[in-house]
């Protein structure tokens, strides 16, 4: 799978609440392997109490500078025993917070991926100011025009699962770097779009392996 996103060229991706479960070793290999950020603000280690990834990343996109937080769900203060004693899952509300506050001084755009869910991720945008985007997953919902809280302006939007759709947010910004508008665009992957050539043989191979 990472080799897969490597050659997607991916930007960064959120560590979920299921990717636990391969322990910290494995996670740690392959957050290593991996081209691009794997992050998460509010996972650390039951050992160290250290994060087991980098909180967030920065990224240039279109002469902007971006901040991009990953947000792992945190089993709503009930955490599996299938992962205690390995991790130890933060409270989203807090570390949201502390984090954001940290990124507005660097950034003009702020931007979370969560795996929370919808209802946490619409939740959270009314709670923690500053955010302009909340790309979230677990609920696997599509949201062909997304939500914005008309409090604080933060949009939150989903794109379905099983990589079934593609989901496409374009973001206006002013001079100061406020969101003014948005547009927004979900496209649904049928058999009438044509396998990319160079993913078809990685996949091609794999399946020999």
């Amino acid at each position: 799978m990472i080799e897969a996103m490597n050659l997607m060229g991916y930007d960064a991706m959120a560590i979920g609440d299921l990717d636990l479960e391969l322990g910290p070793e494995v996670l740690r290999q392959r957050i290593a392997e991996a081209k691009f950020p794997i992050l998460s603000a509010n996972v650390t280690l039951a050992s160290s109490k250290e994060l087991l990834a980098q909180p967030y990343t920065l990224l240039e996109v279109g002469g902007r500078k971006v901040g991009i937080i990953g947000l792992t769900w945190d089993f709503g203060g009930a955490v599996p025993s299938t992962i205690q004693g390995q991790f130890t899952v933060l409270k989203a509300d807090d570390v949201l917070a502390k984090y954001v506050a940290e990124l507005e001084k660097q950034t003009d755009i702020i931007i979370v991926l969560s795996t929370m869910g919808y209802d946490e991720d619409r939740r959270l945008s009314s709670l923690v100011p500053g955010l302009d985007l909340m790309v979230g997953g677990r609920s696997r919902l599509p949201s062909p025009e997304g939500w914005r809280n008309d409090k604080t302006g933060t949009i939150v939007v989903q794109a379905g699962s099983q990589g079934e759709w593609i989901g496409r947010r374009q973001l206006h910004l002013d001079s100061a770097g406020v969101v003014t508008s948005h547009s927004d665009e979900l496209l649904f992957l049928t058999d009438e779009y044509t396998d990319d050539p160079e993913m078809r043989t990685f996949l091609d191979n794999y399946k020999v392996e």
